[in-house]
């Protein structure tokens, strides 16, 4: 199946500008990145909390990290799989605390790829 590729008109690119800063603008306290989203956050390694939450009608153990934007100094809480508060730790342990994340993929296939920024 062949698939055509069209350029957006400055409107539609209004429009998709417009949905990022809402989503942005989210007056939650929780952290969520769009899938393929890349963001830098800073960690404070002082700030993380190990807590229990039901996952597909299970207990398990996440990790709630407080992150800011290191663009707008908003911070917010962001809670984690083990897999990937074992990445994120790795870093803060060599001193890296601002971090580039990049969410892939979406629901239990998410995945995220952690780099120093």
């Amino acid at each position: 199946m062949e698939t055509t590729r069209n350029q957006l008109t400055e409107h539609a690119r209004e429009n998709l500008q417009r949905n990022v800063e809402l989503r942005e603008k989210d007056d939650s306290r929780f952290l969520t990145i769009q899938p393929n989203q890349k963001i830098a956050l800073l960690f404070d390694a002082e700030k993380i909390e190990p807590v229990e939450s039901e996952f597909d009608g299970k207990k398990v153990r996440r990790f709630q990290y407080w992150v800011t934007d290191p663009n707008s100094s908003l911070e917010k809480i962001w809670p984690v799989s083990k897999r990937t508060s074992e990445q994120i730790d790795a870093f803060l342990i060599e001193g890296h605390t601002l971090l580039k994340i990049q969410r892939i993929g979406s629901g239990k296939d998410t995945r995220y790829h952690i780099m120093p920024a």
